[in-house]
């Protein structure tokens, strides 16, 4: 990847026929693309790239109804297309998906919620091979290196989300360490704040599933 061809063929996978239409209709009506593949399952698309490869794939990284999607599907489309630049795109929790999506081999990632219109400057900058990752922030494209959300987080943080997915409540957690309820409120919004977290359903099923030992 290091000049992007003169028409980009461009394969989109997401589980809502809307949204592939929508995407590539978009993608469509922008000069220098043309989409070859909408599709809503994952073991579609990979049939359809094998038959005819793409330069660049549109991958929604939570597909809940197919046998493959997130980490797992990336690791395989790159294991085949080790040349196809990847984005993944997401509904969900921006920073987590953000650095598994990293991790597993794409080159871009692109949140739902800023849209598509910054679509095809990312795909150029991922075909040019200038930067190893990019993704948006302060509505710009940027090169980043993804870390992992806990990161962000400070030892008292982590300390209180460990407590919090024992299943402690925030007066349980003040008795056994001491502190205040308040402090230990506080450091439980801070952590969700920078793991943008929205409320603490959002909290336990990302305990569950990444914090707990």
């Amino acid at each position: 990847m290091s000049q992007p061809p003169p028409v980009i063929r461009v394969a989109i996978l997401d589980d809502h026929p809307v949204v592939s239409l929508g995407v590539g209709a978009f993608l469509d009506s922008r000069p220098g693309f043309r989409v070859l593949h909408r599709e809503t399952s994952a073991r579609g698309l990979l049939e359809k790239l094998a038959a005819a490869p793409c330069d660049a794939a549109l991958i929604d990284f939570y597909l809940p109804q197919e046998p493959w999607d997130g980490v797992n599907y990336l690791r395989r489309l790159r294991r085949y297309h080790p040349n196809m630049a990847i984005i993944t795109f997401s509904a969900g929790n921006r920073l987590e998906t953000q650095y598994a999506a990293f991790r597993a081999g794409a080159n871009g990632y692109l949140a739902k919620q800023w849209g598509m219109i910054l679509l095809p400057e990312m795909i150029h900058g991922v075909l040019s091979g200038r930067d190893p990752f990019l993704s948006v922030q302060d509505g710009k494209i940027h090169a980043i290196c993804p870390t992992h959300p806990h990161a962000l987080l400070t030892s008292s943080e982590v300390e209180i989300l460990r407590h919090i997915s024992q299943g402690l409540s925030v007066t349980q957690i003040s008795s056994r360490l001491m502190r205040s309820k308040k402090t230990i409120s506080t450091h439980k919004r801070r952590a969700m704040r920078k793991l943008q977290l929205s409320d603490d359903l959002a909290l336990a099923l990302y305990l569950r599933e990444k914090f707990t030992e």
